[in-house]
């Protein structure tokens, strides 16, 4: 066997934030641990039977949401779903056990709740010595799922997180206030008149960035049939161009296309898939879109106010809540009310400006160096 030391940093494909927290956090750690084999692992490839990352999401947006909702909002309840669940998920997860038996990591790093449970319970049950398990928070608020003991430390987003961690019994000297590991791409801030001339926008308009490319059931769909519905309604407003990130949904980008030939505006640019997202954030005035918390914390590490827009419940509310609280977004649970809601946030400059004050101040740049430093740390 090879001396060479393994990180395992782990998430759950439900969504893509958890795998790119993961990614932001495994390539920082290569950086800092040159001589260690960082693997990033997805905990669903473990199971017996593999469950799409969309499957999953529909626990908190189909008829199940109200139950995730009340669980995922108290720590109690959350705490007590899995210690009930924790038999039953090792058993299913056995494979996670046997890789890490197999693979004697130094650490194991995780970004999703399920993957931080299954380690500790594996670590704490097995016979290989002492393995520092890591959590690290993808969210502006902490659910009830995260385990309260056994992490050798626990990243966070924010002072707020940190403080509800230790009310719920954390250890206080075990919680690291990091931010949310975002990718490399959004630690800089490029050229606001830069990024719109190679994105073909015009200098002199504001711009709205629709953020539209989640794939996810539910009410992530709605917000693209509303967008849809919406996007002639937001161009018409003067002086304003539209920029629309459909991601990989060729069908959608199509389709938007399509709508704006036909009502011939000008001020919609549909923009498809962008590898370089932070340029086209750089460019943009305000945000509209769902309140997943990657895609919140990168308009957060970009300094862009957010209109958040549809149901929320879990994880999305906990987003909402920090956010507007903070000043840096509004909010509509109504994807019909999109068009009304960022004509208002455009009729106000000087709310537009404290917003981006706000977002400024919520941000935590280097989050994932951060982590990662905090995670070597630990390794000695």
């Amino acid at each position: 066997m090879s001396n060479q030391p393994t990180i395992a940093v782990v998430h759950a494909s439900i969504g893509s934030g958890h795998r790119i927290a993961a990614e932001s956090v495994a390539s920082e750690l290569r950086l800092l641990r040159p001589d260690a084999r960082v693997e990033v692992l997805d905990i669903l490839d473990f199971g017996v039977a593999r469950i799409s990352g969309n499957a999953a999401t529909s626990a908190f947006t189909g008829p199940t949401a109200p139950l995730y909702d009340a669980a995922w909002g108290s720590a109690g309840l959350g705490a007590a779903v899995m210690g009930l669940s924790r038999p039953v998920l090792s058993l299913l997860y056995s494979a996670f056990t046997r890789w890490i038996a197999e693979n004697h990591p130094a650490a194991i790093v995780a970004t999703h709740a399920l993957a931080a449970n299954l380690a500790v319970h594996v670590t704490r049950r097995g016979r290989m010595g002492a393995v520092p398990v890591i959590a690290c928070a993808t969210d502006f608020g902490l659910h009830g799922f995260w385990p309260r003991r056994g992490l050798a430390c626990f990243c966070v987003a924010d002072d707020a997180e940190a403080e509800e961690l230790v009310r719920r019994g954390t250890d206080e000297s075990t919680v690291r206030v990091t931010g949310i590991p975002v990718r490399a791409q959004f630690e800089q801030q490029p050229d606001r008149d830069a990024a719109r001339t190679a994105l073909g926008l015009n200098l002199d308009h504001r711009v709205v960035l629709a953020l539209a490319g989640a794939t996810q059931p539910g009410p992530y769909e709605r917000f693209k049939e509303s967008l849809a519905v919406s996007l002639t309604l937001i161009a018409s407003i003067p002086n304003t161009t539209v920029a629309v990130v459909t991601g990989r949904d060729e069908a959608y980008a199509t389709d938007l296309r399509a709508r704006v030939s036909g009502f011939g505006s000008t001020t919609v640019r549909v923009l498809g898939y962008v590898e370089r997202m932070a340029e086209v954030m750089a460019a943009a005035d305000i945000a509209v879109c769902k309140p997943g918390g990657l895609v919140t914390a990168e308009c957060v590490a970009m300094q862009l106010p957010m209109v958040l827009i549809g149901p929320a419940s879990g994880q999305e509310r906990a987003n909402v809540d920090a956010l507007v609280s903070a000043g840096a977004a509004v909010y509509d649970a109504d994807p019909r009310r999109m068009a009304e809601f960022v004509r208002k946030a455009l009729a106000r400059p000087g709310h537009l400006a404290r917003a981006k004050e706000a977002t400024a101040a919520l941000g935590h740049p280097e989050a994932a160096a951060h982590a990662a430093a905090a995670i070597v740390e630990l390794l000695g």
